[in-house]
């Protein structure tokens, strides 16, 4: 049964990532492409030559991953237009991420770096989704004397259930440890009474779904 942590997380976006792997040196005009963005690896002291059109990654104090890691990170921060974050979450790993948390962009990422194992996880940005604030919705009603009997009780919602959560509280309004079963099926929720602690006609069951 999911928690409302669960409930909340899946409603909420997540942040599309990579990372770049940085495991031997780089070179001079070695590249890392970020999308539209080309960052060209640069071993020259200030102000630097590169190609046009490209952005910087001043390593003209070395091409070891100590130096070129943070010179790597400091130049997607300052020129990315793309909305993304770059951090050395290590020596050899670059963690890139978007900045929205409504963001599921499959920025395409390539490099030419020769470095063996110097190469990013992924093709593509991956993880990322999208905010879901629509299809959310709570039953809360009493079992009736049958759906006791049976052992089942069910509710549909107008939408295909993708995570459901349940409350039981006795008569009292205190909440009652019910240990049965939640299954979702398209639309339909359905609460079992399996467990060692039923609900009865004298409870109120709540159940929040969303899509």
């Amino acid at each position: 049964m999911r928690t409302i942590k669960d409930i909340k997380d899946a409603l909420r976006g997540r942040r599309a990532v990579n990372v770049l792997r940085l495991a031997a040196n780089v070179a001079d005009a070695e590249t890392i492409t970020l999308g539209s963005e080309v960052y060209e690896i640069d071993t020259a002291a200030d102000p630097g030559a590169i190609t046009a059109g490209r952005f910087r990654v001043n390593c003209s104090g070395g091409v070891t991953p100590t130096i070129a890691a943070p010179a790597i990170v400091a130049a997607i921060n300052a020129n990315t237009l793309l909305g993304l974050t770059a951090v050395a979450i290590s020596v050899n790993e670059i963690l890139v991420y978007t900045n929205s948390d409504n963001s599921a962009l499959a920025i395409a990422c390539s490099e030419t770096l020769a470095g063996a194992n110097n190469q990013w996880a992924s093709a593509t940005f991956t993880g990322g989704q999208i905010a879901k604030p629509q299809g959310l919705s709570l039953v809360q009603r009493v079992p009736n004397a049958t759906e006791v009997a049976i052992g089942n009780l069910h509710c549909v919602f107008p939408f295909a259930v993708g995570a459901a959560m349940a409350q039981v509280r006795s008569s009292t309004g205190a909440s009652k440890a019910w240990d049965g079963v939640l299954t979702i099926t398209g639309a339909r929720v359905t609460l079992d009474n399996s467990g060692a602690t039923d609900w009865a006609a004298t409870d109120t069951v709540v159940v929040l779904a969303h899509q």
